[in-house]
């Protein structure tokens, strides 16, 4: 089985005509930036490389996220910011969801990504029942109360031969929130209601969530089209998102060490599956 190779940010540059990088854990570890990320980026924007910052983030917009970016030292232009929570509003033109009653669970920009997009937002206790529920955010909510009437009105609805949609811009599971700390993403809150509804009425797509973000195709394929090429190399630490995302996308990968992932040899991925095992090893961004 192929195992990756190990090199540095330099040789990417010089061989990719883009580069697509994660946030969380490759830029910054959920508080401050990471050693070498900073000057990376104003070595990019010196050399004019094509780059972006491809990130499963939709709690936030984009200029939030710039201007937290620019407290941590970066200087990264907005439209080299491609998010899962920016995928809401071709999705719901692609599906016919406007003017559709949506849940929102999330911050308040992720409503307003939702609102953007077309969505009527109502409250989980509202009268008028959501067609679409979008979970934008792990948090803050009650999740044992929000998962019981979730479940309870997705079957309801499924049992009616009326569905509600679900849709997961944020397929991570967990994801760094300092050193050494992490916290349990909006995924891991969606699988339960899925898992539960799989016992309930076993595999149906219509109680499956529409996932926006890595390891899904849409947001690769925005950022290969804002890129203006395939010819890339994503940069990330999850195996499960960033690399097998890329990896189904037909983009070149590389992990780092600096966040999710551990393996820092290529020996330590002669057992992993193939979909997960990046092209490249990156120590570190220096």
């Amino acid at each position: 089985m192929a195992v990756p190779t190990q090199t540095n940010v330099s040789s990417l540059i010089e061989r990719y005509d883009a580069l697509f990088f994660d946030s969380f854990g490759v830029l910054i570890d959920g508080v401050d930036a990471l050693p070498g990320a900073v000057d990376l980026v104003h070595r990019m924007n010196t050399e004019e490389v094509n780059y972006f910052v491809v990130t499963n983030d939709a709690s936030v917009s984009p200029s939030t996220r710039i201007d937290k970016f620019r407290s941590q030292g970066f200087d990264i232009p907005v439209g080299r910011i491609v998010n899962s929570g920016s995928l809401i509003t071709g999705f719901f033109e692609q599906h016919n969801l406007k003017q559709s009653p949506t849940l929102v669970l999330g911050t308040e920009d992720a409503r307003d990504y939702t609102r953007s997009a077309g969505g009527v937002l109502v409250e989980i206790d509202d009268d008028l029942e959501p067609d679409v529920v979008v979970v934008g955010h792990s948090g803050p909510h009650d999740w044992d109360t929000t998962l019981e009437s979730l479940l309870t009105l997705f079957s309801r609805r499924f049992v009616e031969g009326n569905p509600v949609r679900l849709v997961l811009p944020n397929p991570d599971f967990i994801y760094p929130n300092g050193p050494g700390v992490y916290g349990f993403g909006a995924a891991a809150f969606v699988d339960l209601l899925e898992q539960a509804l799989v016992r309930l009425y076993g595999p149906q797509e219509a109680l499956v969530a529409s996932k926006l973000g890595k390891p899904y195709s849409p947001i690769f394929e925005e950022t290969v089209r804002r890129a203006g090429t395939s010819d890339a190399v994503m940069i990330g630490d999850q195996l499960e998102t960033d690399i097998s995302g890329a990896n189904k996308a037909g983009i070149d990968s590389a992990v780092v060490t600096t966040g999710i992932s551990r393996r820092t040899k290529p020996e330590e991925f002669e057992e992993v599956a193939a979909e997960l095992t990046p092209r490249y090893i990156l120590a570190s961004l220096v």
